[in-house]
């Protein structure tokens, strides 16, 4: 009965020290500007429109793709804590003729908390671009997630590389971003993309 008991508190020290040595995950805040659900994008085929609402569609994928690169994530409109604040701006084009979704994601990565930072430059901004061949009269969602995934690779690939974004993650207090969401939010983003 004793080696029993010895084992099994054993076993959980063990595991205690395990999960106090572990690493924490980074903590990512993730933010599409309210502008671009705003503006959809207008997809063209001749005798066929589509109006597709990239903000949903990569603040989707954006937040599964950094997931499963083990980050911690969160929107601005749940809690926006983190260890830095992620700015997205999707961009989506198509190509009739060949049949290939191009997108193109540009990223801006925050590490204050204060409002008129937003006015600032950010601590660093990287852009990925994607392909995915498709039609536009069949499943154009999944077309479309498929090309803004492949963007969203070069993206994290790209801060993952960074040694600025990875000191700013792996030391960086948790912050609360709402007032620099907010802010963000009410400038005004570049008439070209709409």
């Amino acid at each position: 009965m004793k080696r029993i008991l010895l084992s099994i508190t054993g076993a959980i020290c063990l595991g205690w020290i395990g999960l106090s040595q572990a690493e924490t995950a980074p903590a990512l805040v993730i933010q599409v500007p309210e502008s671009f659900y705003q503006h959809p994008v207008r997809l063209l085929n001749p005798y066929l429109n589509y109006w597709h609402n990239r903000a949903e569609a990569a603040e989707t994928v954006g937040l599964s793709s950094f997931q499963a690169q083990k980050y911690t994530t969160s929107s601005c409109e749940a809690e926006a804590k983190g260890q830095a604040l992620v700015v997205i701006e999707p961009n989506m084009f198509y190509n009739p003729q060949t049949g290939v979704f191009y997108s193109e994601i540009t990223a801006k990565v925050y590490n204050t908390s204060a409002a008129d930072s937003a006015l600032g430059k950010p601590l660093l901004t990287v852009k990925g671009e994607g392909q995915s061949r498709g039609w536009l009269t069949y499943n154009v969602e999944y077309f479309t997630h498929q090309s803004y995934q492949r963007a969203f690779d070069q993206v994290i690939q790209q801060l993952q590389q960074n040694p600025v974004f990875q000191q700013s993650v792996s030391q960086g207090p948790i912050q609360t971003y709402d007032a620099l969401c907010n802010s963000i939010n009410t400038l005004s983003q570049p008439k070209a993309f709409f």
